[in-house]
């Protein structure tokens, strides 16, 4: 996560080949300052992407009593052509919960990007799983729709990072469209995501990061969306931890009465 800010200027967010080898985020000068947006490996963070403007929302950063939970609270925000409202809670032991509420301002679709990142506890970890549910409010043309971006073929996924490297969970979710059509301001469609689940061999994480990504069209529609990234690690049985014990003192012993004949 130390040189994300520079991946990201970059416009490359780093994935397998096997899941999307050539998905890219918006290039990013925060606006008109022309500043990168910049975090350390050491903080939350929560970046904003909305077509070609983003916007670094690490600032609205509320930490918990509890040292280790951090809690993004966002007011309702225009950026670019759009009103944007976020929160999400991050857990170092680790988990990213989050939720996002956009509005289309614009009269043609609008493709949303949020980066949402925290170091966590480093250790190796061998499981992710996610979580998402999206709710669609047709606007003034009375047909709305939330669909994938040219940014990443599903709309969340997770992943691991240890330095500047960084390793999809495998854990990515959601492709269908959702559609809200009708009288305009009146229809509310639920889609919900599902779950998503992976094992892997144990692999070192200091960092984990949940990516959000869509389309809207219609102006003045409203796509709210929840969703999770969580990271374990499978803790042997306490049995197990006895006979792998066990077997090592057995395994100590023949080879010490082997060197005494």
């Amino acid at each position: 996560m130390k040189t994300r800010s520079m991946l990201l200027a970059a416009a490359v967010l780093l994935a397998p080949a096997t899941a999307f080898a050539q998905s890219q985020l918006p290039t990013c000068n925060n606006g008109a300052t022309g500043a990168p947006i910049s975090a350390s490996a050491n903080s939350p963070f929560l970046w904003a992407f909305v077509n070609d403007v983003c916007a670094d929302l690490s600032g609205y950063l509320v930490s918990a009593a509890a040292g280790d939970v951090w809690a993004f609270n966002t007011p309702t925000l225009t950026i670019g052509h759009a009103s944007v409202r976020v929160h999400a809670s991050y857990n170092s032991d680790p988990f990213i919960s989050f939720g996002a509420t956009t509005t289309n301002l614009s009269g043609g679709p609008t493709t949303f990007s949020f980066l949402f990142g925290t170091p966590i506890i480093p250790g190796l970890y061998t499981n992710a799983t996610s979580t998402g549910g999206l709710t669609v409010t047709n606007g003034a043309r009375g047909n709305t729709t939330v669909s994938t971006s040219g940014v990443h073929p599903t709309y969340i996924s997770g992943y691991g990072t240890a330095g500047p490297f960084s390793t999809n969970l495998g854990v990515d979710l959601g492709t269908a469209s959702c559609n809200a059509s009708g009288a305009s301001f009146a229809v509310t469609t639920v889609c919900n995501q599902g779950s998503a689940a992976n094992a892997f061999a144990p692999t070192f994480y200091d960092n984990l990061e949940a990516l959000l990504t869509y389309r809207q069209n219609d102006v003045a529609s409203v796509a709210s969306w929840s969703g999770a990234i969580t990271l374990t690690t499978t803790t042997p049985e306490p049995a197990m931890i006895t006979l792998f014990g066990t077997g090592l003192l057995v395994v100590g012993g023949l080879a010490t009465r082997r060197r005494r004949v």
